[in-house]
């Protein structure tokens, strides 16, 4: 029998709804100009991609002992991150410090490249002295301190050369530990398709039809962003009543959206149910862990969201067969935590 769960207040769901999409503005990059002559609304994707040509993050990259490899995306917000931590450096917000972190990684790299003259210095000091405890003087010396930060974090001298990524020194070692399967205690029962499921998989099939047909990502935008807003109430009321607790649910859900956006909007394949082994490679190896800044503990929770995901869209109709896409999320459980011990714990 499904487990049977309290009514829940609709304005507590909605508050949960929106603290959602906050995490989804709160994880946001940079976003990329729109683009002339693309079919891909790139405005729109929430983190920017690749450039042509990236090898994924799991390719032949020897990282040191005692580094990780990241993406630059990554690698600017990490900076950007040690700016809010100094002591010598008022800012606050994560913006402010993004703004700041960009000059001064580009200032850093001159000096390296010995192209740095009294011009770009100046324009440093500038720049430092509304978010510094003194005048010129200390803007100057601050500066240096930033250059050396950022080249005690990502040393010069190791760095691959020509590819996407960085070295970046391991500061924090973290016991990455396996997701608990243990609270997975689920009914295997079918639910019915309510009212609810009828008209959202309706609306998610006419999307599909437009779509494999579009040259342009007008042509689907306005449905896709139907299909978008309603997925969360559809998927999160299956995995309660299937009988997930809420913490979960609401993780679950959040993942299972970052993914379909990831389908629709970045590019790999034009539907959902057209996803194969070389999408989930992309989005675990690439979007994933060069993209989406996380605790490592909770990127472990992205192989049993998905494995749901397409066992909820198999059960509603979405999918045929549904053993082909759980098998191949499977195969990357083992693999992807390895990884994350590699990047993130205290393995080499």
């Amino acid at each position: 029998m499904v487990k049977k769960k309290k009514k829940k207040n609709v304005a507590k769901r909605q508050t949960k709804a929106d603290k959602r999409k906050a995490q989804k503005r709160k994880l946001r990059l940079v976003k990329v100009k729109k683009q002339k002559q693309t079919t891909h609304r790139q405005e729109d994707y929430d983190y920017p991609p690749p450039g042509p040509g990236a090898p994924p993050l799991n390719d032949d990259i020897e990282t040191p002992p005692g580094f990780r490899t990241v993406g630059m995306n990554e690698a600017l917000m990490e900076f950007a991150k040690s700016m809010i931590k100094h002591s010598d450096i008022k800012v606050k917000s994560m913006e402010a410090a993004f703004q700041l972190a960009m000059p001064l990684w580009n200032y850093a790299i001159a000096l390296e490249q010995g192209e740095a003259d009294k011009k770009s210095r100046s324009e440093i000091i500038r720049a430092l002295i509304p978010s510094c405890k003194g005048g010129r003087d200390e803007a100057g010396k601050l500066a240096e301190k930033i250059v050396a930060r950022k080249n005690e974090m990502f040393p010069p001298e190791i760095q691959p050369r020509g590819t996407p990524y960085m070295f970046m020194r391991k500061e924090n070692i973290y016991l990455v530990k396996p997701f608990n399967y243990n609270r997975l205690s689920m009914s295997d029962e079918v639910l019915p398709i309510s009212n609810l499921d009828q008209r959202f998989f309706d609306q998610w099939a006419a999307l599909d039809e437009v779509k494999k047909d579009a040259d342009d990502y007008r042509d689907w935008d306005k449905q896709y962003e139907t299909v978008r807003e309603n997925f969360g109430e559809v998927f999160v009321t299956w995995l309660l009543a299937k009988g997930l607790d809420d913490e979960l649910a609401d993780n679950f859900t959040f993942k299972a959206e970052f993914f379909i956006n990831f389908i629709y909007s970045y590019g790999c394949t034009d539907i959902l149910c057209h996803t194969d082994y070389d999408c989930f490679d992309e989005f675990f190896y690439d979007f994933v862990l060069r993209k989406i800044m996380m605790k490592p503990n909770e990127h472990v929770k992205w192989v049993p969201a998905l494995r749901l995901l397409f066992i909820f869209l198999a059960e509603k109709g979405y999918v045929d067969n549904v053993t082909p896409y759980v098998e191949a999320v499977n195969g990357f459980e083992e693999p992807f935590f390895s990884l994350l011990c590699k990047e993130y714990g205290n393995s080499a």
